[in-house]
């Protein structure tokens, strides 16, 4: 019998919808024939995510986007990818502990977990994701295969958009005390190296579109990650 693979789930960053990553959405699936999901988060669920009830109606989305890539492709196994503040999420939707009296438990279907300029280790963090890098640190679930990539890009390149050039040492400062940091515009690698996991640094990358060219879900990143992981 020809083994199924793991369908893919895209969990993507703060007030980012879901068109932003069509194009990893095409090239994961047309490149490296994997099925590929994106929640729709919208924008107003993102001004939401500042409470405990704003992520869980967010990981209340990732529930169900699995319910229907599960069934969809008679599978019992789902990949993650989360972008930015996604990625931090999905360490949590991880947990089997209650989370505002919700369960989550995605330990119990995920292979691996992939994350794209994650703010994870931060010396000043938003109380959520503290409360996250806290409780689950690092590699924290020994059965889940974490791989973090992070990207570094010179500030003052060609490539980075007036707004790297504007917030990058300042963001670097805010969550690694270090602005001359080495990062992709917002977050720095310190942060977005997940303790304990695979780890990826994609040169000449930023954050997101807005940041400038060649980001984490631009085509040609898409591939350069891609081949990188060490899959469970």
């Amino acid at each position: 019998m020809k083994k199924i693979k793991n369908p893919i789930i895209i969990l993507g960053g703060f007030l980012i919808t879901k068109e932003a990553y069509n194009e990893a959405k095409n090239i994961i699936e047309n490149v490296f024939n994997r099925k590929v999901y994106v929640v729709d988060v919208t924008r107003k669920d993102w001004f939401q995510s500042n409470s405990v009830q704003g992520w869980v109606d967010i990981l209340n989305k990732v529930k169900d986007t699995v319910n229907i890539a599960l069934v969809e492709n008679n599978s019992t196994k789902i990949d993650f990818i989360g972008h930015s503040s996604g990625g931090v999420m999905m360490r949590l939707y991880l947990s089997d502990e209650p989370f505002n009296n919700k369960i989550f438990n995605g330990k119990s279907h995920t292979k691996n977990l992939i994350t794209l300029g994650s703010p994870h280790q931060a010396v000043k963090a938003t109380a959520l994701r503290k409360f996250v890098d806290e409780k689950y640190p690092g590699n924290f679930f020994k059965n889940i295969n974490y791989i973090s990539v992070g990207g570094e890009v010179e500030i003052k390149s060609k490539q980075t958009s007036l707004i790297t050039k504007l917030v990058a040492r300042g963001s670097y400062k805010s969550i690694s005390g270090d602005k001359n940091a080495n990062g992709d515009g917002l977050v720095p690698l310190s942060s977005s190296l997940l303790e304990g996991s695979q780890q990826i640094i994609l040169p000449e990358t930023v954050h997101g579109g807005l940041f400038g060219n060649n980001w984490y879900c631009s085509s040609s990143k898409v591939r350069e990650w891609w081949k990188q992981i060490h899959w469970k």
